[in-house]
C-alpha cells in the first residue's frame, strides 16, 4: 500500500503546515474528523498522521465514516493509525472526543441535480448531531462551510467580509448545498448562543491540491489538471473572463487548523487567497506553461450539459479576520498548481 509521507510534494506539504502554528494544544488529543477521506479534510488527516509519526503527538483520529475502502485508499499503510466508527452524521453519535472537524459534504455541482437530499443533510441533521456531541464532551468544533452561503449580489461586485450578503433563491438547483451550508451555520451560531458550544466556522472558497478527484470532479481547474498529465489541450468553452480565488490546499489545511486552534468561537472567516485572483484564461495559460500542452478555445455544443457556477458575479472574498490571527498565505498559482502536477507524475511514476 501506498506511504504519502514517500511523496516529496505531500512530506514538504506537511512540513509546511508544521511551521505555521503552534499545535501543542492537540497532543494527546482526540479527534473526531466527519469526510476524512475528502479532498480537504484528508490534508488535515494526513497532516495529524504526520504529527503523530514525525513528532510524536499521539493524537487519536477518529473517522465517521462507512467506507473503509475509500479511507484505505486515501491513507494506505496509515489507514490503521485511524480508527473507523461505521456510522452516518445524520445519526447521533456517543463519542468521546476534544475536536471535531465537521467536512463531510457533496461539494461538487454534480451532485446538486443527482442528489440534493444527500447534499443538504449533512450541513443539517449533520452539524446538529456533532453540535450536540460537542456540548456534551465539551469539545471544539469546526464547522466547514463555504464562500457559496453569501449568494448573489445583482447590484455590482464588492469586495465582501464575513458581515456581507446576498440573496440565494432557496429553490435554485444550487441551494440544496448553499442553504444547507447557511442552515449549519445558523445551528452553530444558536448552540454557542442558547448552549456556549465552542464552534467556529471556516467558509471556503476554490481550493485545489494533490489529493484532487481529477477523474471524477467536473470543476474546470481540476479539468485542466486531467488535460495536462494526459498530455491533451487545454480547452475553455467560454470567454474565460470569470474570476476565481484560488487557494493551494497547504495554505488551506494550515488555515483550518489555526481556526480550529485560534478562531473565536462563534465567528465565520473567509478562507481565500485574495491574492490570487486569476480568471478561467489565465488559469489555462498557467497551466498550459507549466505542462506544455496547448490551451484553445472550442465553443460548447448545444446539446453538452452544463452546469453554471454559483459565483457568477466574480465576487471578492476579503480574508482579513483569517488574517488578523497571524495568519498569511504562501503559495501562489504557479508554484501551487506546479506542486499538483508534479504531485501526479510522481504517483504514476511509482
Amino acid at each position: 500500500m501506498r506511504d504519502f509521507l514517500c511523496n516529496s510534494i505531500l512530506r514538504e506539504d506537511m512540513e509546511a503546515i508544521f511551521a505555521r502554528t503552534d499545535y501543542s494544544s492537540m497532543i494527546g488529543k482526540t479527534i473526531v474528523i466527519t469526510g476524512a477521506y475528502g479532498m480537504l479534510a484528508s490534508y488535515m488527516v494526513y497532516f495529524m498522521i504526520y504529527l503523530n509519526k514525525v513528532k510524536s503527538y499521539n493524537i487519536k483520529i477518529i473517522s465517521l465514516s462507512r467506507d473503509s475502502e475509500k479511507l484505505r485508499s486515501r491513507f494506505g499503510v496509515y489507514c490503521d493509525n485511524i480508527v473507523q466508527i461505521a456510522c452516518s452524521v445524520n445519526d447521533p453519535m456517543d463519542i468521546d472526543c476534544d475536536f471535531i472537524i465537521h467536512a463531510a459534504s457533496l461539494a461538487s455541482p454534480q451532485y446538486y441535480s443527482t442528489s440534493p437530499i444527500e447534499v443538504i443533510l449533512p450541513n443539517i441533521l449533520g452539524t446538529k448531531n456533532l453540535l450536540e456531541l460537542a456540548c456534551i464532551k465539551k469539545a471544539r468544533l469546526l464547522y466547514f462551510s463555504s464562500v457559496s452561503v453569501y449568494g448573489s449580489f445583482p447590484n455590482g461586485h464588492k469586495p465582501v467580509s464575513e458581515n456581507n450578503f446576498g440573496w440565494i433563491d432557496p429553490l435554485d438547483l444550487h441551494s440544496c448545498y448553499d442553504e444547507g451550508k447557511r442552515a449549519g451555520e445558523s445551528l452553530c451560531a444558536a448552540y454557542f448562543r442558547q448552549k456556549g458550544v465552542n464552534s467556529v466556522i471556516a467558509r471556503i472558497a476554490h481550493t485545489y491540491g494533490p489529493t484532487m478527484d481529477i477523474e471524477g470532479d467536473p470543476r474546470v481547474f481540476a479539468s485542466f489538471i486531467k488535460n495536462a498529465l494526459r498530455g491533451e489541450n487545454i480547452e475553455i468553452k467560454s470567454d474565460g473572463t470569470a474570476k476565481r480565488l484560488f487557494c493551494y490546499i497547504s495554505d488551506a489545511t494550515a488555515a483550518y487548523f489555526k481556526l480550529l486552534i485560534d478562531g473565536k468561537p462563534g465567528e465565520a472567516y473567509n478562507v481565500c487567497n485574495t491574492e490570487e485572483s486569476i480568471s478561467i484564461r489565465q488559469l489555462g495559460e498557467i497551466v498550459s506553461n507549466i505542462s506544455g500542452v496547448d490551451f484553445i478555445f472550442k465553443e460548447r455544443c448545444a446539446s453538452e450539459m452544463y452546469l453554471n457556477d454559483s459565483n457568477p458575479d466574480n465576487i471578492t472574498f476579503l480574508n482579513d479576520k483569517l488574517i488578523a490571527l497571524g495568519f498569511e498565505f504562501k503559495v501562489g498559482a504557479v508554484e501551487g498548481f506546479k506542486r499538483v502536477l508534479d504531485y501526479f507524475n510522481k504517483e504514476s511514476s511509482t
